[in-house]
């Protein structure tokens, strides 16, 4: 989505239950709060036939007469509706895209629908409905009851306890780390579950069934896909027909139930649990049992172990099935996928890969013309001489033009390959095959123009083509030109990712580090402050009980602030101002009249973007080291402007001069870790240590 909305609307959340949002093109992002106002960020956009809809530009406003757009609120719905106009001219060369992203209240219900886009949803609660035709569904740290399903997308739910129902016609479906009752379903995708804590009911025609970490409840079947289980504390019931299924069993619960028709089961159970036995296939081959008590043939047994307990009954038809002991044997290293969990972490890099850039885009366009043009003229000339003929009218002009249409055909093939389905395809083959095909049906195109412009040329071409079978060599090369280009492609972007893994992966080491300072930072100021405010509030409980009130609720305030969204890096200039405001006003019960403090903010920076707590804990040093050692009034400035293409943020005091000690100290050295990591040269922190004018101030540069 969009980083700068076209428009923002905030509305009052009174008397509203139910939220109800449809838009025909564009994503929809549902963030959940504790507030009582519902804020509606608006991002429009268009793709223009100029840039081959390659390319989305924000639009600075919505023209009704273009892409209609309604907000308004009906008895307790609020209801958002937005649909292009597609009678308008402006969109038949043209495409619109209307994205949402709203704040939305925890007690309010939704129900959503895009008929192309993402739906977002994060941080919710309550009754959610949701659709998209070809999106894919986000799921993250929800709680309530959630519904919907994507006629093509993946599905990926983390971190949530809710009873969740989801499916999709033919995409991934990917759970990580929850705690809820869910049911998935998937018409021929794969499914990956780790770590999961609840129950989960997962469904795929086709695909594969991977699950690493459970310790709930886990029912799965698939048609013809295989079926993986690692590190099971729990119940499962896991059948497929015609796949195998491997599961390392760790402990079970109620009962585990493997079932398979034509494949194989490999398989380790906790042997040295109590456990009533029932497993059947064409052949069995099993441990030493300890404490049997039943029957045992080569492909049956029934019986119990240790006295019996829970169920695990094991079915095979026409495979075999192997048991092994879960503290014996090399069952790990035998069946443990290096599971798309891990190849998901080795293509974080990969995942995304850089577009081709303004020159590959030009240099491709001339190789693929001048070598479609250069290995035609071969194939031309060399059977000309091998096989002279008859010059044939206007044959050799249209060659010229048609050898061009055939290297524009492949470079553009390749391109839209790249920009497109390169991300979504691992198989080299299936690569290769698609740019083929792709290949075909610019040069089919771009042939038929050049057939209409020079249609008497361009019959004797054909006719030309007929008689001579050598002619059928030449729509080869288009196809071979591309593959070669596709192929240079993949050799420079190897080299070029190897080069980003690097990168990234000292970038990460930074990162961490910097992550790891921070958040002891916090663990640093945060108790000591709250320390002074308690004692402050206790104090004022019986002195003057409005004042403790005010300040408990400023606390309250400011705690959420530093608590919420703590996932998210930035926060508007605005925002944490707010934050500032709030924590000076704390301070200043504390203090009384002893504390003033001003706050200047030029309007056009309020929705700019910053680093989330980067003010406050400069303020808390003014305080710290400035305020509280002078038995004077105090005052702290606080101003935020822009300057030469700079986002200047000064933070001033009136007290004592800083410590040599604190300019090297942890926590200013951490906020200029911070600013290092993220903008690297294009921001700063100085600290302006006179007694004319003592103040911290951070430069920013603006993009």
């Amino acid at each position: 989505m969009e980083r700068t909305p076209t428009i923002i609307k905030t509305i009052d959340a009174e008397g509203i239950k139910s939220l109800q949002l449809i838009t025909f093109a564009g994503d929809i992002e549902i963030l959940g709060t504790d507030e009582n106002t519902i804020k509606i960020e608006i991002f429009a956009s268009v793709r223009s036939w100029t840039s081959l809809f390659f390319v989305a530009e924000r639009v600075n406003f919505i023209d009704d007469e273009i892409n209609y757009l309604d907000i308004n609120k009906t008895d307790e719905t609020l209801r958002i509706f937005s649909k292009p106009n597609y009678f308008h001219p402006f969109n038949w060369f043209n495409f619109q895209k209307t994205s949402f992203r709203i704040l939305l209240p925890k007690t309010i219900h939704s129900n959503l629908k895009t008929y192309g886009g993402n739906i977002y949803l994060k941080n919710i609660d309550g009754n959610h409905a949701f659709t998209t035709w070809g999106g894919n569904l986000y799921i993250e740290n929800t709680q309530g009851i959630l519904k919907g399903k994507t006629m093509g997308g993946k599905i990926e739910i983390v971190n949530s306890d809710a009873k969740i129902d989801a499916n999709t016609w033919g995409g991934k479906v990917f759970l990580l780390e929850n705690r809820g009752d869910i049911i998935v379903k998937t018409l021929g995708g794969n499914i990956e579950i780790r770590n999961q804590k609840g129950k989960v009911h997962a469904s795929t025609s086709g695909g594969n069934i991977l699950c690493e970490g459970l310790w709930g409840e886990l029912q799965c079947s698939t048609w013809g896909g295989n079926i993986k289980l690692w590190n099971i504390n729990g119940n499962v019931g896991a059948s497929t027909k015609g796949g195998n299924v491997e599961a390392e069993i760790k402990l079970v619960k109620e009962y585990i139930w493997l079932d398979t028709a034509g494949g194989n089961i490999k398989t380790v159970l906790p042997l040295q649990q109590p456990m009533n036995l029932d497993i059947s296939s064409s052949r069995i081959i099993l441990p030493n049992l300890p404490n049997f008590d039943g029957f045992r043939t080569q492909n049956q047994l029934m019986g119990k172990i240790n006295g019996g307990g829970p169920s695990v009954k094991i079915k095979g038809t026409g495979g075999n099935i192997k048991i092994y002991d879960n503290n014996y044997g090399d069952f790990g290293e035998t069946i443990k996928p290096q599971s798309s969990f891990e190849k998901r972490q080795e293509k974080i890099i990969e995942k995304k890969p850089p577009l081709p850039n303004a020159s590959f885009f030009f240099l491709t366009l001339i190789f693929c013309i001048l070598l479609t043009y250069g290995l035609s003229s071969i194939v031309y000339f060399t059977l000309q001489m091998i096989n002279p003929q008859e010059s044939q009218t206007g044959v050799d002009k249209i060659l010229f033009f048609s050898n061009i249409a055939n290297g524009l055909g492949s470079h553009l093939a390749v391109n839209i390959f790249i920009l497109t389905l390169d991300n979504l395809i691992y198989d080299k083959l299936l690569k290769y095959l698609s740019i083929v095909t792709l290949t075909v049906i610019l040069v089919v195109i771009f042939q038929s123009i050049l057939y209409v412009i020079f249609i008497g040329y361009s019959q004797n071409l054909f006719k030309y083509s007929i008689e001579n079978k050598d002619a059928l060599i030449y729509t080869i090369i288009p196809l071979l030109v591309a593959c070669i280009c596709f192929y240079y492609w993949q050799r420079t972007h190897q080299i070029s990712r190897k080069i980003s893994e690097q990168e990234y992966q000292l970038l990460n080491l930074e990162k961490l580090k910097t992550t790891a300072e921070l958040g002891a930072l916090q663990a640093r100021i945060n108790p000591h402050f709250l320390y002074n405010s308690l004692n402050s509030i206790a104090s004022l409980v019986h002195s003057d009980p409005d004042k403790a009130e005010e300040m408990t609720i400023l606390l309250s305030k400011l705690f959420r602030y530093t608590t919420d969204r703590n996932d998210e890096l930035f926060s508007s200039v605005a925002d944490e101002l707010e934050i500032v405001k709030t924590y000076l006003s704390i301070e200043q019960v504390r203090f009384g009249d002893r504390l003033k403090f001003t706050t200047k903010l030029e309007s056009r920076l309020e929705k700019f973007q910053i680093p989330r707590l980067l003010l406050q804990p400069i303020v808390e040093n003014a305080i710290k080291h400035g305020i509280s050692k002078i038995s004077g009034d105090g005052k702290i400035e606080v101003n935020i402007y822009e300057k030469s293409d700079n986002i200047i943020l000064s933070v001033h005091d009136s007290g004592v001069l800083f410590p040599e000690e604190m300019a090297s100290g942890y926590g200013l050295r951490s906020i200029q870790d911070k600013l290092r990591l993220i903008y690297g040269i294009d921001a700063a922190l100085e600290i302006h240590n006179e007694p004319q004018y003592k103040s911290v101030v951070i430069t920013i540069k603006k993009k």
